[in-house]
């Protein structure tokens, strides 16, 4: 069992050496950024299409027996105490409808949101063409800053038009 007192120190150290490359500094990225071969993983770009396709069907066969299950007790209605009686889906129809409470949030959060989302399909765009390369210091950040700025136009229109769908009398504002 090792004891530290309170006045014992440890240092710790490293050691580094540094080797001079003949590679410049533009081009360090270029070993990894090169496609040699154009060698495509079938099986797992395969294996990911199939594990979607199998995960959508579960999906699609839960949501179609609740709705079988919900239309033939709807068709099943023989009297009007039953029929007076709503369940199931019926039970949400008024509230989907509704004006939520908080609109005016909900407007801005929706067009940051829209912004957000904006910036970054661009952003993902211009890289995947080859605008954005690791070699441009700050580059990448630089351009995110400056879509982030101009798609501000696309989530305030989007953030106005929520909030006027929803009624808001002073829609400017949002």
């Amino acid at each position: 069992v090792f004891d530290l007192q309170t006045h014992d120190k440890i240092t710790f150290t490293y050691d580094v050496q540094w080797t001079e490359s003949s590679i410049r500094w533009a081009s360090r990225w270029d070993n990894y950024l090169k496609m040699t071969g154009g060698q495509i993983h079938w099986f797992s770009i395969l294996n990911s299409l199939m594990i979607m396709l199998f995960l959508s069907g579960m999906v699609a066969m839960i949501l179609l027996r609740t709705l079988y299950r919900d239309i033939t007790k709807y068709n099943e209605l023989a009297t009007a105490e039953e029929a007076a009686e709503e369940t199931g889906w019926k039970l949400v129809h008024g509230d989907v409808f509704r004006k939520p409470r908080h609109a005016k949030l909900l407007a801005v959060s929706v067009g940051s949101g829209v912004q957000i989302l904006g910036m970054s399909v661009v952003t993902l765009i211009f890289a995947l063409l080859g605008f954005l390369s690791p070699a441009h210091r700050g580059g990448l950040l630089q351009s995110m800053m400056l879509l982030f700025t101009f798609m501000g136009v696309f989530g305030g229109y989007a953030s106005a038009r929520l909030y006027k769908v929803f009624g808001g009398e002073d829609w400017k504002m949002a």
